[in-house]
Parts: C-alpha cells; structure tokens; sequence
C-alpha cells in the first residue's frame, strides 16, 4: 500500500511539474504577427476612392473571386489584362462605373487610412480611384492604382505586410516665394539690411513618368543685392540637403556657373529689369528613378540678399519673383508655372530749412529757404545721415552727408532732427524735432512732424535757425559803440574849457 501510495505522489509531482513548465515554454515563444494591409493617402489635394475588385482564394484554387454587382467589363480586365500591370490599370480607368460600392474614401487627412489583416475576405485586388484634385493648371502627376495582395512570387503567394501611399501617385506643380521670417507678402527693411528669402516648390515626375527638366527661377530687383553664397537647397524641408543635385545658372547663361550674378548693372534703373538666376536639377538625378528628387515631395531654397542705396522708395517698392519650369518624359514642351511677388518697402526723408523771422517774407507772402544749414537725422541718439540745405532750402538725408549717394533707405520708425550747422549770419538751432515713418503699401511712405500734420512728399518745415540772433548782438555792439564816442566828446570838452 505505502509502495503504491508512492508511485501515486511521484505521478502528480510529474504532472505538476509539467503543467508549471507549459506557461515558460509558451512565453518563451513570441506569436507570429498577422500581416496587414495598409493603403493611406498622405497627399490633402487629392481624394481616393478605394474599390476591392476580387477576393484571392489562395488557400485552394489561387483564382480571384468577384464580388456581386462588379462591372463586366472589370471582370474581363482581371481575366485578361491581369498579368499586365499598365494595361490592367488602363482597362479598370476605362470603366466610367465599376457597379461595386467603394471599401474606403482617402481624403488625405491625417490618420485616414484602409488598413486590413491578412485573412480570405481582405486578400485580392484593389483598385484605387481618384474623384477629387486641384484645378488642373497645377496639377503635375496623376495616376489611379492597382493594387495586388499577397503578390505571387517564385511560385509561392507572398503574405508580408504592405504600406501603400496613393500620394507617390499624385503631384502638383506649385512654387511659392515668401520671407523666410514671415507669411506676409511684403517686408519693410532699411539700407544695408539683410533679408532672407525662401522658394518653396513640388517636385514633378515619378518612377512611371521620369522629369526631363526641373528648373526654378528667381528674379530680384535691383535693389536688392544677393549675398555670396548664401543659396541653400533642400528636400522638404531644411534637412535633408539637396545641393548636390542641383547646379545654378546666372541670367542668359548658357553653361554652369560657379556663383550667382551679385548684382545689376547701372543700366538697370527699373525694378522689373533685376537680375535673374535658376537652380536647376542635373540631368542624372532626374534619369534615375531611384534618386534622392523621387523620394521627396517638394524642394526648398534659401537664400539672402542686402538692401542696397538704389531700393525704391514707397510706392515704387521692390518686388521679387520667381516661377518653375519643367518637363516630364511623357509630355512635349516645357510647362511653365509662375510663382509668387513679395515686396520689400523702403523709405525716405527730407527736411526744408527756411527763415522763420516775421520780417523774412518773400513777395508772395511764403517764409524764404535758408541755403547752407547742415541737418542731421537721428535714431535712438545716434547720428544715421545728414544733408546740407540747397537754394530751396532742400535737405535730403544722406549716409555721412556723401552727396554722390541717394538718400538713405530707412525702415518705419521715430526718428529725429537736428541742427549741425547753422548758415552763416544765423545763431544754431538747438531744437530736436521728432519724425515719424509710417508704412504704407498701397501708396508713398509718409512721415508726421511733431505738430501731426502729415506733410506729403517726404518734406517737413525746421523753425527759424536763429534769424535775428546775431541782429541784436549787432545793435547792442553799436549801441555801446555810439555811448563810448559821446562820452569821449563830452571828456575832451570839459578839458578844453578847463
């Protein structure tokens, strides 16, 4: 009995023991994971519909099944056309109505996606559609598609996971030009500042439709100078650098230039005749469809330039342009889109010197200018230019008073006006007189003097630099003069009487 009642225990020690090792030998094996089906749209300016034309029995038959109601002519398509990848999706694009409810809508919004597991019903054919795309003047690529899931490969159904992303399909031809600091169109800068500029555009072409020719071009005024060097390129974004694959071009260049033209000539008095330049893609990268341009979706540039003395004033702002050219394998003629216009605003000021004393009228009643008073402009206690009153009484604000110069190109701001010299005959004017820039961009730059009339033309009135200061001095002098020779008459008559 106690022999029996043993080998009983060391039984259930066995079993035990065994059943406690099942949930380590189980643990220790990790599942396989189900492949799953992805099919997103990442591209917001398009929309997709997604249609499952057959189910893939490949458990048994390998042979597609067609759901109910499916179009006849897709039927033909699978059976016929199947094998052939571009004459499958040509047949399917023939077929104004498939008869079958779409499984999915793509509309390009951020988490829209058809995503399905590896099972009898998911497996088969999908037929992605677009119903909805920008107005076609930009749109660059645009293409429906078949996918096929599991694919049959060496003789075996290929069951891996699949990320499809309808965007790579689809493209738009757009260029955008914009400050690289703000979205406004239009930027005021003063002399000698440096502004940062960028250009933003969509990559055309695809691995089925190769980009012969991708070329942006940008066109300053000429008053604004391109700084050295200064041009970057990228891919989406400022990350991933595109230099390499780009070379640039001055205007009217017929080979590869190692810098960009810096400047206009003098002969370019107009705005519109800036210099002009292009990056252009090399013609190896767009030829190879596995290239870093084929993995991105757009192309961005960077790049400064310096305001410089000629800048229009006001109204006659500084605009700058830029557009895209390109051409695709499959089309004739180079396509041109044109970008955007972005102005810079820069701004003057000039003063009149005039005789303020009530007996300095001239015969129609108006005060006389002052020819010779040199007057300085100020910003925050700093002297920034001067300029000497002509016969008008004139003063243009120039850099050190250089009058081979225009007048200094000033951003908005308060600044201030002084005296420096005084004509000669007149006492200085201690005065400081406040002046206010105002940006306008539909007109002429303004300013407002301390009494808040705004005076047009960049002008405004300086009080009296003294007028008969040096009069009274001159009356008191001979005044004491004419005293001293009376007394000196009455001295020496006294004498003579004594």
């Amino acid at each position: 009995m106690k022999k029996a009642m043993k080998t009983i225990l060391a039984i259930m020690l066995v079993a035990m023991f065994a059943f406690t090792m099942i949930p380590a030998v189980s643990a220790s094996q990790e599942p396989t994971p189900t492949p799953t089906l992805t099919i997103k749209n990442e591209n917001a300016d398009f929309s997709f519909k997604l249609y499952q034309i057959a189910t893939l029995d490949s458990e048994a038959t390998g042979k597609y099944n067609f759901p109910t109601g499916l179009a006849a002519a897709a039927k033909t398509a699978v059976n016929t056309a199947g094998q052939n990848g571009p004459a499958f999706l040509a047949a399917l694009d023939a077929i104004e109505n498939l008869g079958i409810e779409p499984v999915a809508t793509l509309s390009g919004k951020e988490g829209d996606a058809y995503t399905q597991v590896y099972e009898n019903d998911t497996k088969g054919i999908y037929y992605a559609r677009i119903f909805e795309q920008p107005d076609g003047n930009n749109v660059a690529k645009v293409s429906n598609s078949v996918i096929v899931w599991p694919e049959y490969k060496s003789g075996s159904w290929d069951d891996s996971a699949l990320t499809v992303d309808l965007a790579t399909k689809v493209g738009t031809d757009r260029i955008h030009k914009n400050f690289s600091d703000t979205t406004a169109e239009y930027k005021e800068a003063k002399e000698g500042q440096t502004i940062s500029f960028t250009l933003k555009a969509d990559i055309v072409g695809s691995e089925n439709d190769l980009a012969t020719k991708y070329e942006i071009w940008d066109k300053m005024c000429p008053g604004l100078q391109y700084v050295a060097k200064s041009a970057h390129i990228f891919y989406d974004g400022t990350t991933t650098s595109a230099d390499a694959d780009f070379v640039t071009y001055g205007e009217g260049a017929a080979a590869e230039k190692a810098e960009i033209k810096t400047n206009v000539t003098d002969a370019d008095t107009k705005y519109n005749k800036g210099t002009t330049f292009s990056f252009r893609a090399k013609a190896d990268v767009l030829s190879d469809e596995s290239s870093e341009y084929y993995k991105h979706s757009e192309v961005y540039i960077t790049y400064d330039a310096v305001v410089l003395n000629t800048a229009g004033i006001g109204a006659d702002y500084n605009p700058n342009k830029d557009g895209l050219v390109y051409q695709l394998a499959s089309s004739t003629g180079d396509v041109t889109r044109n970008g955007d216009e972005v102005k810079v605003y820069t701004y003057a000021a000039q003063a009149v010197k005039i005789d303020a004393s009530a007996t300095a009228k001239a015969t129609d009643g108006k005060q006389v200018a002052l020819k010779g008073a040199v007057i300085g402009l100020y910003l925050d206690g700093n002297e920034i230019a001067r300029g000497e009153s002509d016969k008008d009484g004139l003063v243009i604000f120039r850099e050190g008073g250089d009058t081979t110069k225009n007048a200094l190109r000033l951003a908005p701001g308060n600044y201030v006006v002084k005296e420096i010299s005084a004509p000669d005959g007149y006492a200085l004017s201690t005065a400081e007189y406040p002046l206010t820039i105002t940006a306008d961009h539909d007109g002429t730059g303004v300013f407002t003097p301390d009494d808040n009339k705004v005076i047009e033309n960049f002008a405004t009135k300086l009080p009296e630099t003294g007028g008969q200061g040096t009069l009274m001095f001159t009356i008191i002098g001979a005044s004491l003069i004419l005293c001293a020779g009376v007394l000196f008459v009455i001295i020496m008559k006294k004498k003579t009487t004594k």
